[in-house]
Formats: C-alpha cells, structure tokens, sequence
C-alpha cells in the first residue's frame, strides 16, 4: 500500500519538535546518568567512611563531618533526579504538543519511539560532543567544560530533528486515505444538478 507523504506543516513541527524536545531529553538523560554514578559512588563512599569513622568512633569531630557529608551528599542526588525526571517529562510533554499542533499522525508513538532511540544513541554522542569540544581548542580542560554544553546541545538538536522527522515519516498514513478525503470534500463542493423544469419545456400539448 502506498504511503502518503508528509505536508509541509508535519515536516517542519517534527523537526522542530525534534530539535526541541532532544535539548530538554538529552539534559535529564545526562543528568539521570550523573545520579545513577553519584549514587554508586555514594555507597562506595559511604561504606569506606563508615568504616572509617568506626575507627575514630570517638572522636565526635569526626563522626559529625562523616554524617554530614552524607546527608548533603543524599540530599543533592536527590534535587538533580527530580530535575532531571522533570526535563524528561518536559521533553515528553513538548513533542507530544508540537506533534498535534502540526498535525502529525500518532504524536505519542512518535515522541516514545523517537526517546527510545535518542536514549540509546545519546550515550556514545556524549563522547563525541565531548571529544569535538576538546579538540576545537588547544585546552582539552577548556574546551569540554566550556564548548561542550555549547555542542553538546547543538549536537542533540540536531539528532533529535532527523529522529523525530524519521518517526514521524515512518507514521504517516496510506496515501489511499487522503485520497478518499480528498475525493469526497470534491464530491461535495459539486453542486447538485436540477432536472429540468415542465414549466420551461416549449414544445406543444395536445388537447
């Protein structure tokens, strides 16, 4: 069966959706990935400073700063995992939005879909970014703390417009559907024909 093609507004709201909601996506993915390290590093930490402080148990300095540093520690991968939770959701919420605005077919299948590959594809990007950044300048330290964000996000935004214009080309209907509604909307903008009227006819009555 034939597939329709995608209209000027679907085309141009899926990339922009695309570029939109990778930004916001690869953000909290980024951000989800930092939690997940900092919370292995967190008990890793936690394990060998509990072993510590049991070592100077009383030493009441040392017990108040080992504490201490764990509940701040806890308390910031806390704050980042709703943030990042929050930027995943705004991403999800964002091309699902654009989608219907531009009139693309199944918008949630074709922002869930879209996610799920940019969720794969977006960890070995991270490296790429990172390695573009530091090779751009002469300081590897520079180049990824301050042009890294900066590609990284033009990196994302570029990824996520040719995604979501994939998935969204990969949705679109059967041509043999818009035909048919094409046909019909022309089938009634025809104005009905009247049959002629007796009062009209010229020719002669027999009496």
């Amino acid at each position: 069966m034939q597939k329709a093609q995608l209209t000027s507004a679907q085309r141009g709201h899926s990339l922009v959706a695309g570029a939109v909601a990778h930004a916001f996506f690869a953000v909290g993915w980024l951000m989800l990935g930092f939690v997940a390290l900092g919370g292995g590093l967190t008990l890793l930490v936690g394990g060998t400073a509990a072993g510590v402080s049991g070592l100077f148990g009383d030493v009441p300095a040392v017990r108040d700063v080992v504490s201490g540093a764990g509940s701040v520690i806890g308390t910031v991968i806390i704050v980042v995992a709703i943030v990042a939770l929050l930027l995943v959701a705004l991403a999800a919420f964002a091309s699902m939005f654009l989608l219907k605005r531009g009139g693309v077919r199944k918008p949630w299948q074709v922002t869930f879909q879209s996610l799920g590959i940019v969720a794969l594809l977006d960890v070995p990007l991270f490296v790429a970014y990172l390695t573009i950044a530091a090779n751009v300048t002469d300081s590897a330290v520079g180049g990824t703390v301050l042009l890294g964000p900066v590609v990284g996000i033009l990196g994302s935004a570029i990824v996520g417009a040719l995604v979501w214009w994939w998935m969204a080309w990969s949705r679109r209907g059967s041509a043999s559907t818009f035909a048919g509604v094409t046909a019909t909307a022309s089938a009634t903008a025809v104005p009905t024909q009247q049959a002629p009227s007796v009062d009209g006819d010229t020719g002669s009555h027999e009496k």
